[in-house]
């Protein structure tokens, strides 16, 4: 098993310890960023390839574990947001370069995602 990077650890300690989590400027940032990336992709007149198909699921998986995380800022619910963004980190960490991941999570937010 390889170890994580340096860069997914400090992120996942720091938000364990309450430190870092999404402002609401960064997660609205995040969002846009997101969606125009899904867009480029849906927009193309030719059929998406495996790995775009793949892009396009991944980026759909941030987008709704965003929003969950920004509903759970609204509720004020910080346990549930404090566990959404280390999610959310191990999913940007990891899943596009570890398909493996990628299917965990697909396991993980069946209930709320699919």
């Amino acid at each position: 098993m390889t170890p994580a990077p340096a860069a997914a650890v400090k992120n996942t300690k720091s938000a364990a310890e309450g430190k870092v989590m999404l402002t609401d400027e960064e997660l609205q940032q995040e969002l846009q960023n997101i969606s125009e990336s899904i867009d480029k992709l849906s927009k193309s007149d030719d059929p998406l390839t495996k790995q775009e198909k793949r892009r396009k699921h991944f980026l759909l998986l941030k987008k709704e574990t965003l929003l969950r995380i920004k509903q759970a800022k609204e509720k004020g619910d910080t346990n549930q947001e404090l566990k959404i963004n280390m999610d959310y980190g191990l999913l940007t960490s990891f899943g596009e370069r570890h398909p493996l991941l990628l299917h965990l999570a697909r396991i993980k937010f069946r209930g709320q995602i699919f």
